[in-house]
C-alpha cells in the first residue's frame, strides 16, 4: 500500500488523529473549484442596489436559503440565542406587498 493510500485509509476510517493533508494537486484543484464558482454581476443600467420600493416580486432560490446551518460539528458547534435563515432575513426586510417565490432549485444530491 502506498503512503498516500495509508493516509487516506487512516483519515476515512478515523484513527483519531487530526491532520491536514496538503498536496500541490489538491491546492490546484481547490483554487480551480473556487475560481469556477465565482459569480460576477454586471451592474448594467445601475440596477444594483435594488430599490425595495419598486420590487413587486422576488425569487429566492436554493435549498440552503431556508436551512439552519450554523457551523461544523464537534468543537465548532454553536448554540446561538437566535437564528435567522437567509430566506427569513430577506423576507423580513422586504416592504409589505412584495410577492416572494421560493424554489429549492437544483438538488445537491
Amino acid at each position: 500500500m502506498s503512503s498516500f493510500s495509508t493516509i487516506v485509509t487512516k483519515i476515512l476510517d478515523g484513527d483519531g488523529v487530526e491532520r491536514t493533508v496538503e498536496s500541490a494537486e489538491g491546492t490546484a484543484l481547490m483554487r480551480r473549484v473556487a475560481a469556477d464558482s465565482i459569480v460576477l454581476l454586471k451592474n448594467t443600467n445601475a440596477l444594483l442596489p435594488l430599490n425595495p420600493n419598486t420590487i413587486k416580486t422576488i425569487a429566492i432560490v436554493g435549498g440552503n436559503a431556508k436551512a439552519v446551518v450554523l457551523s461544523g460539528g464537534g468543537s465548532a458547534a454553536l448554540k446561538p440565542s437566535y437564528f435567522v435563515s437567509p430566506y427569513d432575513g430577506i423576507v423580513a426586510m422586504l416592504p409589505q406587498g412584495v410577492d416572494v417565490l421560493y424554489s429549492e432549485g437544483a438538488s445537491s444530491t
